[in-house]
């Protein structure tokens, strides 16, 4: 009859630490389900980007399909497009190196 309650123990003790075992360290861990929420809001924050980006480019195509002056403008600030009696003057920015300072 002692045998029973000491059978009982053990097996309760092992059950036990598989089941830690699984929570600590399994493919459901705890570890793993914040590696998991990480990744989530980086991909949060790079959907957000391109929503804003598509925001933009939305905004610019319903302008463009109800604008001739914003195709013009397009053409002469992104497309480097002129009249043929007008003369394009285009400067360019220095890079400063770092040795300079």
């Amino acid at each position: 009859m002692t045998r029973l309650p000491l059978f009982l123990t053990v097996s309760l003790i092992i059950l036990i630490a598989l089941l830690l075992n699984s929570i600590f360290f399994g493919n459901n861990s705890y570890q793993k389900k914040s590696d998991l929420i990480v990744e989530n809001d980086i991909q949060i924050q790079k959907n957000n980007e391109l929503k804003n980006k598509n925001d933009i480019l939305e905004f610019e195509i319903k302008n463009a399909q109800q604008s001739n002056e914003h195709v013009e403008n397009f053409a002469r600030e992104k497309l480097n497009l002129v009249y043929p009696e007008e003369e394009f003057i285009s400067f360019k920015d220095k890079e400063s190196n770092k040795d300079e300072k």
